[in-house]
Order: structure tokens, then sequence, then C-alpha cells
């Protein structure tokens, strides 16, 4: 049973969708004025595995998330630059959605932007002015928050606590300090459209209430955002949805991701703090990256810094040459009925259900994967064929959900970080008298797999010419930077492990 954490009620419930055998999941997009930040980068990673999880549930599953193609931010930088509202919001969200195309998140099934929904965003305005919901003033028109008796039920706070955190404008027309934009007034040489209300725009919090109720319908199942948005935009959009349409609920599930944190401050571009995700991704592989966001909860805050990220390309890599083994164990012939395979198994695929299902734990079920290749390292010489076949499918199956499309390709696919430190160990062999002449000629332009046999290669001259001490300097540096040898009859063999993992002699 899928429990998930609901931020309305504040407790764990059993996730029960709107319609048989289908999940409408709406996710607060990018306001594309800029360059997305990693934070964006981990919120979409996050509701991708939910979204995974649910189509290995068996459901279909329809998922949209938004662009806010106009606001105060996108004119100000498009007259900044001299460019066209849309032709710079074009531009941010096609880098951005090549940066999900890297990170391996599923395409949606739609993205909407405000600009194309603008007819029923103010149908919405419209009908919420006619039932005595919002007013007109001399700047737009404004949502009467006092009005929605259950105001601040998402946020669980009364209306006195909320005002001073509100995003309110200095309006002396407006009913209340609370009272929030429908539909903004154009000002000269802004972008604006026809209203009954003369040119205007949308505000902030209507056009994601318009488009969630478009496409997904009243009372759709899974309305998620970064936590920084329940108040106000997300209890924004329950009152002016619920007092639209006259029905509750509005979302059966609210979910909310953690923010991603630079020494426990919130990562964003007012603060200036901010790490492009595209640069990121020049650095690490997106899988990597994908691994570090989804290493805690999805609800905890993620401390973004270098050490983490090394982390997590060491455990990929790891869990990546893992699978390789498994893989060279699919067409033994030898049959080991004393290793109770299937029991493990069983054992492994239940713990990955129960983690999944308690609100998409994903740092247990990457932990059970762990687990997993502990398990087939240990044992690649007594698992036969039936017994890695029946361990691959669950692999692919956990592969699948935590979006490792890529985990074990023929073509390793690591990241130009560890190629850096791969190259600083072979450079600090070379400081060393012993090894100097062997790789003073050294083609650093190779990629990894083939820089390591050629290492491997020189390892193994020294190796012949009883030169141990040589060989051993070798060994040793690779070693602090995640390499280690094994020799057996057969050769040098190499495996890529977590820095933190202890390798038994």
């Amino acid at each position: 049973m899928l429990r998930v954490y609901n931020t309305m009620t504040r407790k764990l419930e059993e996730f029960t969708p709107r319609e048989k055998g289908k999940v409408y999941m709406y996710v607060c997009g990018l306001t594309p004025y800029d360059y997305s930040h990693v934070g964006h980068g981990r919120s979409a990673v996050v509701y991708d595995v939910m979204h995974r999880y649910f189509e290995c549930l068996g459901y279909e599953v329809i998922h949209i998330s938004n662009f806010t193609d106009i606001d105060d931010r996108i004119i100000k930088r498009a007259q900044e630059l001299n460019l066209n509202f849309r032709e710079l919001s074009e531009k941010f969200v096609a880098i951005f959605l090549k940066s999900l195309e890297a990170l391996n998140v599923k395409k949606l099934f739609m993205y909407p932007r405000a600009t194309e929904n603008i007819q029923e965003i103010i149908d919405m305005v419209k009908e919420l002015e006619e039932k005595g919901f919002a007013y007109e003033t001399s700047d737009g028109v404004y949502f009467s928050v006092r009005k929605f008796k259950d105001y601040g039920k998402l946020s669980h706070r009364n209306i006195e606590e909320m005002i001073s955190g509100a995003r309110v404008d200095v309006n002396e027309e407006k009913h209340d300090p609370l009272d929030f934009a429908l539909w903004k007034k154009a000002k000269e040489g802004e972008p604006s459209w026809e209203s009954p209300w003369g040119l205007g725009r949308p505000g902030w919090h209507i056009e994601c209430s318009a488009m969630s109720l478009k496409y997904l319908g009243n009372g759709f199942d899974i309305h998620g955002g970064g936590d920084d948005l329940i108040f106000p935009h997300h209890e924004n959009e329950i009152a002016q949805s619920e007092a639209c349409t006259g029905e509750v609920p509005f979302v059966r599930h609210w979910l909310h991701n953690g923010m991603v944190v630079i020494e426990k401050e919130k990562m964003s571009k007012s603060l200036k703090n901010f790490f492009v995700l595209g640069n990121l991704l020049q650095d690490y592989d997106g899988e990597v990256v994908r691994l570090f966001f989804i290493s805690v909860s999805y609800r905890k805050p993620l401390n973004f810094d270098v050490e983490s990220l090394e982390l997590a390309r060491k455990n990929y890599t790891y869990f990546s040459e893992s699978y390789k083994t498994l893989k060279t164990l699919l067409e033994r012939n030898k049959v080991n009925s004393a290793l109770d395979v299937h029991s493990a198994i069983t054992k492994w695929k239940e713990a990955f259900t129960n983690a999944m299902d308690d609100d998409f734990n994903t740092s247990v079920a990457i932990s059970i994967l762990f687990d997993m290749f502990r398990y087939v390292n240990a044992n690649r010489d007594r698992i036969d064929s039936v017994g890695a076949k029946a361990i691959d499918a669950l692999c692919k199956d956990i592969f699948l959900v935590l979006g490792f499309d890529h985990l074990g390709d023929d073509k390793v696919s690591l990241d130009s970080s560890f190629k850096k430190e791969l190259i600083k160990a072979i450079n600090d062999f070379k400081v060393n008298d012993i090894v100097k002449e062997s790789f003073k000629d050294f083609n650093e332009n190779l990629e990894i797999v083939d820089i390591i046999n050629e290492i491997i290669k020189i390892r193994k001259a020294f190796r012949d010419s009883k030169n141990f001490k040589a060989s051993d300097v070798i060994r040793n540096g690779l070693s602090d930077v995640g390499v280690v040898f094994e020799d057996t009859k057969n050769g040098t063999k190499y495996k890529l492990v977590m820095t933190n993992e202890k390798r038994e002699e």
C-alpha cells in the first residue's frame, strides 16, 4: 500500500486516486527568465521518480508541469537584453528541457505555458469577480482573501500570521494586505492581452489554477512543488480554485520537496548563491547528479557540496562496475543449487517495495542496491546463470524506477571530474623516479577505461620484472581515487569503488 505525506493533513496517508488506474499530477515549474539552477533539477528528478513508481504500480500517469512565461522578472530581463519576452523565455525553456534529458527525466504529458492559456485565466478571474471573491482596482483585479473561510488550511497558519510572510504589493486600494493579484493592468511598454479590465496580464497564482483545472480537472491526485511554494503560492491556488468551482478538494494530495541548500541557506537566484544546472551537468554525468538528488528523502533539504557529489559519483561507478560483474555471470553453465539466490531476491524485492511505498523513500531504495551488489561481488564465483538472470531482472526493475537507465552500459559513462582525479593520480606517479620514465609519453586524451587498461599494462611490466615497489606505487595511488586492482592467475582485474568502501584483501 503506497502512503504519501500530504502537506494538507500533515501525515502519511494512503494514496487514493480520483480515477481507478490513473494518476493525475501537476508540478509547479520554471519561470524561465534565467538559467535553471540545481534546485530546479532536483525538483524535476524527485517527481520523475514518483512518476516512474506509479507506472511500476500499473498506473497510467498524466503528469504536467508548467512554465510561467510571463512575469515581472521576464519582462525586466527581456528589456535589459533588448529581446522579445517570448524569445527570452523560450530560450531558457529549451536549455532547461535539455538539462532534463541529461538527467534522464521522462518527457511529460504536457508543458503548458501561461501565455497559451490567457482566455482560461480571464474566464476564471471573471467567475471569481461575479461570485464576490474578486474586486477591481486601478492597477488590476485582486482576490479577497478574507472572503474564503478556509484560507490558511494548507500552511496551517491564521491570516494574521501570514501577513508578514506574504508577497504583497504596496497598494492603498487593496481591501487587505494579504489580497493578491489575479490580473495586472499593463504598464507602458509591457506585453499585454485584452480583457474585461483593459490591457493586462495574469498574476502569478492564477495561471496554475487555470491550467491544472483545464488539463487535469478538479480534484486531481497530486500537486507538487518546492516547500517554499506552500505559502503563498499553493495556499492562493487552493483559495481561488475552490472559490471558483465551489468544489472541495481542489487537490487530493499535496506533496512538497525540500530545497537545495548551501550552508543551511536555500539556493536561489535572489540570494545569488545558485549553481547553474547546465554547468553541473558538464562536470558530472546526468545519472550521477540524479543519484545525488535522490540520496536523501525528497521532503528533506539537500546540502549541495562537492564532497557529496563526489560520493554520488563513486557510488554510481560502484553500481555500474558491480552490474557489469553481474552481466558476466548471465551466460554461465554452472548450476549452484546450494546458493539460495531466490530467497535473497524475495527479501530485496519486498524491501524495495516497502521503501517506495513509504512516501517514495529513495534513500532506503538505494541502500538495497548496495546490498544486492555486495552480494553479487561476494558470491560471483557461486552465482549461476539462473540466479544471475533473476538478480538482473530485479536490478532492471529498480533501475527503471530510480531512473538509472544507463547503469552498466558497455561504454562506461563516467564524468570528467573522475578523469581529472585519475590524471592527477598519474601525475603524482611521475614525481616518483621509479615510474617517471614509464609515464612520460602517456596519452591523457584516452577514455577512462583505456587509461586504466594502459596503466594495467605498465604495472604488469613492473611485476614481470619483479619491480614490486613500482607496482605498489601504482596500485596504492589508484586505490586513493577509487580504482582497486585485483591480481589473479588470469591477469589483473579492476573495479571502481566508493571512497568509504573497505576492500577485503
